[in-house]
């Protein structure tokens, strides 16, 4: 390790402390609120403090690095453990302290950890209750990790727009007119079955997982818009709003304040019902409802899809890059 710096467990009683070294680090871009480390670590069931480590100045005992990796602990649906990968979270190192050797330090420990646990890839990003997708280009994170060794392939974007200018597209109004059929609404209590069941039948891994998951931990079944033909579910888009219990990854990010930030994602159609234009019209519908709920800023994340979006007047607000190292 680095002189004068020494790799420590990770200690939830230092959560203050990691946030402010990642608002030091990344906070411009990407400001950190206590909440949601919280969350997406101590919280989440994929977290092992095991994998943690903190870097601390041995003068001063203050963190000045921090990396988190997880592993998959529960099935993620049909994705099962995801037993060949395992997911660098977090890598963090204060901007007084890089190019010693901090941030290559915390990574190896992360790896190391992968290692013993049978896991035979690091992905950058991606995990079950992620900060981020991939590396941000928002950050200079990426020449790092390429000289440690990662591999960047393929994007994704989170996309943006304003809603107080929004009003629905008449062919989007004409089109739920011709699907008598068809409507889009908020689901209730009494949905919450058949929406798991759709999910497990239409798109059985990480999305039914993450939608359980948000179930269970006491989201309301009324922040999931449902598209139902004929009373059956046959699509569906996660919802996140300013009163959201869930932060969800659209809204983790939202410059402060963050009382009128909203966002969507995932959303999904069952396969007979798509190419009709209702995936357009499930949008529509989504911003209409967020709107009402004082949101402002609206934020679709992990999306390759800006052809789509950009329909209803979405554009790239940030780009990530997919890296992953063989272990």
């Amino acid at each position: 390790m680095t002189e004068g710096i020494h790799l420590r467990p990770f200690d939830a009683g230092r959560i203050g402390e990691i946030v402010r070294l990642w608002n030091a680090a990344a906070g411009a871009a990407f400001p950190l609120r206590e909440a949601l480390l919280r969350q997406n670590t101590v919280l989440d069931p994929h977290f092992d403090p095991e994998g943690a480590s903190l870097a601390c100045a041995a003068s001063t005992d203050r963190v000045v690095g921090c990396c988190i990796a997880k592993i998959a602990r529960e099935p993620l649906g049909a994705d099962g453990l995801a037993a060949d990968r395992g997911w660098l979270s977090l890598v963090a190192v204060d901007p007084q302290h890089r190019r010693r050797g901090i941030g290559r330090s915390l990574v190896g420990a992360a790896e190391a950890f992968l290692r013993t646990r049978h896991r035979a890839k690091a992905v950058l990003g991606s995990d079950p209750a992620h900060f981020f997708p991939g590396v941000p280009d928002a950050t200079d994170a990426g020449g790092f990790f390429e000289a440690c060794g990662y591999r960047f392939r393929g994007e994704a974007y989170d996309l943006h727009r304003f809603l107080r200018d929004y009003r629905t597209p008449e062919a989007v109004t004409a089109l739920l007119a011709q699907h008598h059929d068809i409507e889009i609404r908020p689901l209730a209590p009494g949905d919450r079955p058949a929406l798991l069941a759709f999910l497990t039948a239409a798109f059985p891994g990480r999305w039914r997982y993450t939608i359980e998951r948000f179930l269970a931990r006491g989201g309301p079944i009324g922040d999931v818009m449902g598209v139902t033909r004929d009373g059956t579910i046959r699509g569906f888009a996660l919802l996140f709003h300013p009163q959201s219990r869930w932060i969800g990854p659209s809204i983790a990010w939202a410059s402060y304040p963050a009382a009128a930030a909203g966002g969507l994602g995932p959303m999904g159609l069952s396969p007979e019902i798509r190419g009709r234009g209702l995936g357009l019209a499930l949008l529509d519908r989504a911003m209409v409802h967020l709107a009402g709920l004082g949101v402002d800023e609206m934020v679709i994340d992990w999306t390759i899809l800006l052809d789509f979006y950009g329909k209803l007047g979405f554009a790239p607000h940030r780009r990530y890059r997919h890296g992953e190292r063989l272990l």
